[in-house]
């Protein structure tokens, strides 16, 4: 019997190790967007009007170039960033259940999503991914989230970060990455 998989929801999740991120320096940009109001929309019923500005700082480069070079090199592809923001959760609050993805032109939409810990207080919140199995619909995935910790998963899923249990505000910087093919990959196998 031969297997041929034609789809597959991949997620990827690791701490950056071996290059210490000055954390302080993106949780201060991030605070700074959050109190000045820079949000990525001004519509509050836009999923992005949570979404503060980030400034393109050299740690934030630091975790971008970790990012694309591990999964390069562990897995192939290689990821150009389109677009980031962070998020600032206090306690009892959670994010809104959305995907990044653009239902209208899907052209337009990333591949990847992830999203990394800045600050989070330890046991406070999880990422709660959703996906369906064919039959089984409505299946959730739970991460724990961490300081330094990153999951990254394919930008048309539905995600939420679950309610902070902690006492102090959780910080998050999310980054929508575009994979790129390369020109000797097949687009499919006959």
């Amino acid at each position: 019997m031969k297997q041929k998989v034609l789809s597959l929801i991949d997620m990827y999740v690791d701490k950056i190790k071996g290059v210490e991120i000055p954390l302080a320096k993106i949780r201060v940009d991030i605070f700074e967007s959050y109190v000045l109001k820079k949000r990525m929309s001004d519509n509050p019923r836009d999923d992005a009007y949570e979404d503060y500005a980030v400034s393109f700082t050299q740690p934030f480069t630091w975790i971008q170039d970790y990012v694309r070079d591990f999964f390069a090199l562990d897995y192939k592809k290689t990821l150009i960033s389109c677009s980031h923001w962070g998020n600032i959760y206090g306690p009892l609050e959670q994010s809104r259940n959305r995907s990044n993805a653009d239902p209208v032109n899907f052209s337009k939409t990333a591949d990847y999503t992830y999203v990394y810990g800045v600050d989070v207080q330890p046991d406070s919140c999880e990422l709660v991914i959703e996906y369906d199995d064919n039959r089984r619909k409505k299946n959730t995935w739970h991460i724990p989230l961490e300081t330094n910790k990153f999951i990254l998963f394919p930008s048309t899923q539905r995600y939420f970060i679950s309610k902070n249990k902690g006492c102090e505000m959780n910080v998050f910087l999310t980054v929508n990455s575009e994979y790129v093919r390369k020109t000797s990959e097949p687009l499919y196998e006959p």
